[in-house]
């Protein structure tokens, strides 16, 4: 049985009240999930400005020498 039918087995035997705590919860967690997506491609975004600038840096001072 996969995940799945295992979840909406599980959300189909609860009450209703219950099942909505299910769904808030699982929206939540997509939520969750997508904020930390952004906020790792922002991360990974600034990492690669800072190599650049670095690498800027580097060429600035061995023009200098």
């Amino acid at each position: 049985m996969s995940t799945q039918e295992l979840i909406n087995k599980e959300v189909e035997s609860l009450p209703e009240p219950l099942q909505r705590e299910v769904y808030d919860f699982a929206h939540f967690l997509r939520l969750k999930s997508k904020v930390e997506l952004q906020l790792l491609e922002e991360f990974e975004s600034w990492e690669a400005a800072s190599d650049e600038d670095f690498l800027k840096l580097e060429r600035s001072m061995a023009e200098v020498e």
